[in-house]
């Protein structure tokens, strides 16, 4: 051990010796002992992180400089313009046309039915057409002389022109009927059945021109000629031309209109009666809103027959949209000059006498009328209305007293005081269901005669198609009509043995009667069908001493070509 190392050592032990012997000799310590607990507490102290990334500062730093060269050099292009199509709005694929369609069928009281329809396909330029049909009947069973036949030829077109729509119209009728009404207290023998033949044979012809309208801000029109010629088996005759049209424009918000109407008829007969003509002029001036729509203008009518008059009419309606389409309630006047001819008389009622009846045409001095429309569903719409008419020479059917065997109806004009009342609810869904209820209200007031002859006050009628898959076709018709009145005379001789006749009415029994028709297409070219007529077989007069065929069926075949 070397000097310094001993030094050291003896410096190091000496206090430690010193200290030793001091705390040996210091005073005993107090016996209390005193214990603290607290919960304990680690103390971790932070550590030193060291980082994960670390930087490097560059002090020198070189940034290159780039430089750029272009080379030109011309590559040859070719640029082809290709056609493009003009947009089209896609739709639903158009349904296959048919060219027409031909009927035959056969039913009870020997009923032929034959019906014949072509019409050209679908073309921009034109189309084309024909109808036929011939339906007769031996007549009503246990009744003589009731048979009739009813024939009808036609022939149609139209032309599409950029402006203009062309149509025409030929049509042939040929009817045959046998005035077999006779009174009950009629004791006349007929062996000729030619003394009850009538046969109508009608020519008529109708063209018109319509304006393609394509802008509100021009012209609109359209022009109709119509014309029908009548000759029956007793050589009465009767022509008549009906002339119609209407110009009209747009200016802003109201449309501007006038109505122009001329009729000329000619009946001859035996009674040798002046020609009748109707000169009708009807300017209004209609406006519209977002809620309403007005319209107010006048009618101007010379009525010639015996004598030329002239007849003025107030002309005004308004609408209002209380909800969108929902309710629309509207009020309104009007008035005119109805044509009467032998051609409309005989459509109504074809047992009138030719011979002896006078033309004269009915003036509706005026109707005030009221109502509301709407719908109350998707597909469900109604349309009632009420109405005050006034109608001077309003023609009327009464027995021909002046005919020996009373089986013909003549015309006697009476001025009558209406008040009408209809309503109409319908239901549609797509084109599987249809149905429409229907009902109507008269209330007549005759000014000279007893009653209102052959017009019942009352009309009710339920109709109704049902499509099952476009496989079977249902359809049913429900309808009836009141009781109605006939006149009569009652001859007797009073105290002073004058002969008196008066006029009565005798009381025809309302009309209840019931059709169904049944269709199943077997394809869509073949079908068959079969129709029920006046199912509950009703026993009814719908003209006085002419009743009517009680139950009949009728079937057939229909094909598609």
């Amino acid at each position: 051990m070397t000097y310094k190392k001993l030094i050291t050592s003896m410096l190091f032990i000496i206090p430690c010796l010193l200290g030793f012997n001091q705390s040996i000799a210091q005073t005993p310590l107090d016996t209390t002992t005193i214990v603290t607990v607290k919960p304990f507490s680690p103390t971790l102290s932070d550590a030193i992180k060291i980082k994960d990334n670390p930087s490097i500062q560059d002090t020198d730093k070189i940034v290159p400089t780039l430089k750029y060269s272009f080379m030109n050099k011309q590559v040859p292009v070719a640029f082809e313009v290709n056609e493009i199509k003009p947009a089209k709005i896609k739709g639903e694929p158009l349904v296959k046309l048919y060219s027409g369609y031909g009927k035959l069928g056969f039913g009870s009281n020997k009923t032929p039915l034959a019906e014949l329809y072509y019409n050209a396909k679908r073309s921009k330029n034109f189309s084309y057409g024909f109808y036929g049909n011939h339906l007769s009947s031996s007549g009503i069973s246990g009744i003589d002389y009731s048979d009739f036949s009813d024939n009808h030829i036609s022939l149609f077109g139209k032309r599409f022109l950029k402006d203009f729509t062309l149509y025409a119209k030929f049509d042939y009728d040929r009817n045959v009927i046998h005035y077999y009404g006779f009174p009950e207290s009629s004791t006349a023998d007929i062996n000729d059945k030619d003394l009850l033949r009538q046969r109508f044979n009608k020519f008529s012809g109708t063209a018109s021109l319509t304006r393609n309208f394509t802008d509100s801000a021009q012209f609109d029109y359209n022009f109709d000629i119509n014309y029908h010629h009548i000759v029956d088996l007793l050589d009465v005759k009767e022509n008549n031309v009906n002339l119609s049209g209407s110009l009209s424009k747009f200016h802003k918000s109201e449309l501007y209109a006038i109505d122009v109407e001329t009729n000329f008829n000619k009946l001859n007969n035996s009674l040798n009666q002046n020609n009748t003509m109707i000169v009708g002029l009807k300017p209004h001036i209609k406006t519209t809103a977002d809620k309403w729509q007005f319209k107010v203008g006048l009618g101007l009518y010379i009525n010639k027959m015996d004598k030329t008059k002239f007849h003025f009419y107030p002309e005004a309606e308004f609408k209002y949209d209380v909800v969108q389409q929902i309710i629309i309630p509207y009020v309104g006047i009007t008035g005119g000059v109805t044509p009467n001819n032998l051609n409309s008389f005989y459509t109504e009622n074809p047992f009138i006498n030719t011979t002896t009846i006078g033309i004269a045409n009915t003036n509706q001095k005026y109707n005030i009328y009221a109502g509301i429309r709407g719908s109350i569903s998707n597909h469900l719409t109604f349309n009632t209305s009420f109405s005050k008419q006034k109608l001077e020479t309003l023609p009327l059917y009464v027995k021909d007293v002046n005919n020996v065997l009373e089986n013909q109806f003549t015309v006697i004009y009476d001025t009558i005081a209406l008040t009408k009342i209809s309503g109409e609810l319908a239901y549609q869904k797509l084109e599987k269901l249809k149905i429409i209820l229907a009902g109507d209200y008269y209330g007549y007031t005759p000014e000279n005669e007893i009653k209102t002859w052959h017009r019942p006050d009352l009309k009710i009628s339920l109709n109704g198609i049902y499509d099952l898959s476009d496989k079977i076709i249902v359809k049913a018709d429900f309808f009836f009509i009141n009781k109605q009145f006939a006149k009569v005379y009652t001859t007797f001789t009073d105290a002073s043995n004058q002969i008196i006749t008066t006029p009565e009415a005798i009381e025809l029994k309302g009309i209840f009667d019931a059709n169904l028709g049944l269709e199943y297409r077997y394809t869509k070219k073949l079908s068959a069908f079969i129709q029920f007529n006046n199912i509950a077989a009703a026993k009814y007069q719908k003209w006085q001493d002419y009743r009517i065929q009680r139950f009949n069926v009728l079937g057939g075949l229909t094909y598609s070509f």
